[in-house]
């Protein structure tokens, strides 16, 4: 627990500093000790990223329009019950939403045929 609320407490700073690749490092390595890597889960080392890291990101308003580039769909499902521990029923949608807003948008392929 205690290098995951280190780390939290670095993680804040690099956002804040806008080290990309410190952020997307850190990142990372979260979701190497949150998933199955790291042994059978649940395990102590997915119960302190939980804990002591991911729970608090929604806790910072600024963070939220970055969620979406920093997590997947799927990641994000499966981090919501977590990022709700600390926040109000109420503020779930607006995260959500902020969630989404921040997503990127990449444009349509085209198929290459020209339309008739």
């Amino acid at each position: 627990m205690a290098l995951w609320i280190e780390l939290g407490l670095k993680f804040t700073v690099a956002v804040q500093a806008d080290d990309a690749s410190l952020v997307r490092r850190m990142l990372k390595y979260a979701a190497y000790c949150y998933s199955d890597r790291s042994g059978s889960l649940p395990n102590d080392t997915s119960t302190a990223v939980a804990y002591a890291f991911y729970e608090h990101l929604p806790t910072y308003k600024e963070f939220w329009p970055r969620l979406g580039t920093w997590f997947s769909p799927d990641e994000f499902a499966r981090l919501l019950p977590v990022f709700a521990y600390h926040l109000a029923p109420e503020d779930m949608a607006p995260l959500k939403a902020a969630y989404l807003a921040g997503r990127p948008v990449h444009p349509r392929k085209s198929s290459g045929r020209a339309s008739r």
